[in-house]
């Protein structure tokens, strides 16, 4: 296949579908961006930004940056330091110089005198992204920090487990949350207009080689999460190419892509009604433990909570032999999410 050609057939010059973060075509969310744009305008000390996997708070994020950017200084890091005394190296970056640890003597203790020393008053943001793999002994001193610096405000971005994980061991770290956004998926106009941006950047028109029916069938696999958009679209794109067609239709489809999605989806369909409750629940909030899925569910069809657990696992192990859940240990417990290959069909299923 002659990879430059093909684009050129589609009149891209570039491909639009790639895992790049481009948050100047940022689409949807609208409510949940001046919701989290007003409390930090507000002076809110801490923010919460939850969301799936692939459901765009990186991107909201890299958006609130450039909004910001001049009028105050920004942080961001793609991942909070699992060591404490790692916050001194993500701090250096309000400086011009580095912070000397041995000449100047800083450690945890002293450090929030460093960073209103630099920051002369003005304006901090720090965003945190994956704020789930933080330790909690350094979101504890994070907590610290922020509450000696007053012109220093945090967003931390992550999966919505990471709620009952702050509720469960950084009690005090939670009081201090004035605000919490949620993400969930794009509407399918919202889809559409993802999918136009993306093309438009990288020289297309409108929405073409996609006819309007497949916006519809894009929609309607990945649910409306952004990044299964983009690679829904980037592997219909590659197929074309191979074919070198130039138009994608119901009719590319028929040949292509849809006998696997309809399998899926009648797997989906066919689902005990039990088990698909709880993968439902594991679709919209992502990482869970058996006890978070009981308390997300109505959970009076037990006799107790601890009964609620066991029938909860008993179907989680199920769902795992079938391979639509896969589980993995965080600190003593195991916490199950939808296997990738299902997540987005089990989002609307």
């Amino acid at each position: 296949m002659d990879y430059e050609r093909q684009l050129r057939n589609f009149n891209w010059n570039s491909n639009p579908f790639t895992f790049q973060i481009t948050p100047s075509i940022f689409v949807g969310y609208t409510k949940e961006l001046n919701e989290m744009a007003t409390g930090l305008q507000s002076g809110n000390k801490f923010s919460l930004l939850l969301g799936p996997t692939g459901s765009g708070k990186t991107t909201m994020l890299k958006f609130l940056e450039q909004k910001f950017n001049g009028a105050t200084k920004i942080i961001y890091i793609s991942k909070p330091p699992r060591d404490a005394k790692d916050w001194i190296t993500v701090f250096e970056r309000i400086t011009k110089k580095r912070f000397s640890i041995r000449r100047k003597n800083i450690n945890l203790y002293n450090l929030n005198e460093h960073v209103k020393k630099a920051l002369k008053g003005r304006k901090l943001l720090l965003f945190v992204d994956e704020c789930h793999e933080a330790s909690t002994e350094s979101l504890e001193w994070l907590r610290s920090l922020t509450d000696h610096v007053d012109s220093l405000s945090v967003v931390l971005a992550g999966l919505p487990v990471f709620e009952s994980t702050m509720k469960t061991n950084l009690e005090t770290f939670m009081r201090r949350v004035g605000m919490k956004v949620e993400l969930g998926n794009l509407s399918k106009s919202e889809t559409r207009e993802l999918i136009k941006r993306r093309i438009e950047l990288a020289g297309g028109d409108d929405v073409r080689p996609f006819s309007h029916n497949i916006i519809d069938y894009v929609y309607d696999r990945t649910g409306g999460f952004p990044r299964e958009i983009l690679r829904v679209c980037n592997e219909l794109s590659l197929k074309a190419m191979e074919k070198q067609i130039t138009t994608i239709d119901t009719d590319f489809l028929r040949e292509t892509d849809a006998p696997e999605a309809r399998i899926s989806s009648d797997r989906i369909a066919n689902l005990p009604e039990r088990q698909k409750l709880i993968i439902e629940t594991l679709a919209k909030h992502g990482e869970l433990t058996p006890a978070q899925i009981i308390s997300r569910l109505d959970s009076e069809e037990y006799k107790d909570r601890e009964n609620g657990v066991r029938s909860v696992n008993n179907v989680l192990r199920r769902l795992m032999k079938e391979k639509l859940v896969e589980r993995k240990k965080s600190g003593k417990a195991y916490v199950y999410k939808v296997s990738d290959r299902f997540q987005t069909l089990l989002v609307q299923a």
